[in-house]
């Protein structure tokens, strides 16, 4: 009675072989962080001027999509505001002080908010 048994590698110099195993242990995390419904995300809405020459931008993080999805929702979001901004990360940046309307839009979108 043969019994497959499964064995991890200990120590190994093939450099093709280590990036294999990094690009499936990422993969594993990512499709297991990302992409949670609306409601199970708890989304941080603040103000920064620090390191802005005292401009103004709402940050938003907090968000477990992908980053095409992350992407189009800064987009939307930009739009709503009639501002513009960037992602960074997995935070969006939008320029200016736009904390209510955008706490007002991911509200209705189904997104849990904290202000900070």
């Amino acid at each position: 009675m043969a019994e497959s048994k499964k064995t991890r590698l200990v120590f190994s110099t093939d450099s093709d072989l280590q990036k294999q195993i990094e690009q499936e242990k990422s993969a594993d995390k990512l499709s297991q962080s990302f992409d949670l419904p609306p409601v199970q995300q708890n989304i941080r809405l603040e103000l920064q001027t620090k390191g802005r020459r005292g401009k103004k931008v709402t940050l938003i993080t907090g968000f477990q999509h992908r980053p095409e999805l992350l992407k189009k929702l800064a987009t939307e979001l930009k739009q709503f505001c009639g501002s513009g901004g960037t992602v960074k990360d997995t935070a969006i940046e939008i320029q200016g002080d736009h904390r209510q309307k955008l706490s007002q839009k991911l509200a209705a979108m189904g997104y849990q908010i904290k202000k900070i």
